[in-house]
């Protein structure tokens, strides 16, 4: 399409020449001609002066160092993402159920609802419309399922559970499998039953392959816009606050309390009954524990906070020269052992 019209969709205002035409987006480092590609990082701006692209969506500040038309944005980012959208859409099959799938007569399917091959979908369920359940998809009994769902193949939806609007499972997590509970009796375990729900928000996105657990009693709640990457636990009863985003193999333990807008890295692991603030920020493989307040960032394990783990990763890997060298004064002034 012309950038004009392109600007058009997306409510931007240009510099230059609206009718270049667009054909794809592309990265920086690989635009040629017809692509429009983003800046948003003074570091990439000199790009601009010499780039093949046909287009550039940048920043009010980056626009002057651009040799092709721009289109003006706050968030090129952003504005860029939604660029892919339009010219590369997600993948959406055709309205309607395939003849292998089960659906339940009692199941109430809203309208322009895809259900894919050999799908589930059980007795009591509400699905809201446009949602979309890929093959093998098995909805379980009495679950409630908002508009523009969508859930990847072999995703599995638990009993009693509640999903709100435009959320995404994909392919292989599990919502309302049984929380891990155990007590010791004569010598054994007896399992704790795990009798409560999961209520997913408006918006959330859930990775694959990763799982979040139903609550012992009452619900694990994952609020508006919460975002688990591939192979993430969310332990039961946990409650996470909005816009919250964990990276692959993050675990989190039962009962665990995590505020809004918080960014865990990669396998961060988090025992269970704590309570962590709004806008706190874990490196991957830190272990958290009791309480961090709003704001913090922490790493290690134990956690500790930022600018204290650097000065000990910078320690760690000198421990071997101080050692020796400790050791050779106590020797010297006779003080040492044997140890």
């Amino acid at each position: 399409m012309k950038l004009k019209e392109l600007a058009s969709i997306l409510d931007l205002s240009i510099v230059g020449d609206g009718n270049v035409e667009i054909v794809a987006p592309a990265p920086a480092e690989a635009a040629s001609p017809g692509t429009i590609i983003f800046v948003a990082n003074a570091k990439y701006a000199s790009a601009l002066e010499s780039t093949p692209a046909s287009a550039a969506i940048v920043t009010k500040e980056f626009a002057r160092f651009a040799k092709c038309p721009v289109l003006i944005s706050t968030n090129p980012y952003a504005d860029f993402a939604r660029v892919i959208e339009i010219f590369m859409p997600p993948y959406r099959p055709a309205p309607g159920i395939d003849p292998s799938a089960r659906v339940a007569p009692d199941a109430k399917i809203g309208v322009g609802a895809s259900i894919g091959a050999y799908a589930v979908v059980s007795a009591g369920v509400t699905i809201g419309s446009r949602a979309v359940l890929h093959p093998h998809v098995v909805i379980y009994p009495n679950v409630t399922i908002g508009d523009d769902f969508r859930a990847h193949s072999h995703v599995t939806v638990r009993e009693g559970c509640t999903i709100g609007n435009r959320v995404t499972l994909l392919d292989g997590a599990v919502i309302g499998a049984e929380g891990f509970g155990y007590v010791e009796h004569n010598r054994g375990l007896v399992k704790i039953p795990q009798v409560g729900i999961v209520i997913l928000e408006d918006d959330v996105e859930i990775g694959a392959k990763s799982t979040v657990d139903r609550a012992m009693l009452g619900a694990t709640i994952l609020h508006r816009g919460v975002k688990l990457d591939d192979q993430v636990h969310i332990g039961h009863s946990c409650e996470i606050g909005e816009f919250s985003r964990f990276a692959a193999h993050v675990g989190i333990a039962g009962s665990t309390k995590i505020g809004s807008w918080c960014q865990f890295g990669g396998q961060v692991g988090c025992a269970d009954h704590a309570k962590i603030g709004n806008h706190v920020m874990v490196s991957a493989q830190s272990g958290l524990h009791g309480q961090i307040p709003d704001g913090a960032i922490v790493a290690g394990t134990p956690y500790a906070d930022m600018k204290y783990y650097r000065r000990y990763a910078a320690l760690w890997w000198r421990l071997p020269e101080l050692f020796r060298r400790v050791r050779a004064i106590e020797k010297r002034s006779g003080t040492g052992g044997d140890e």
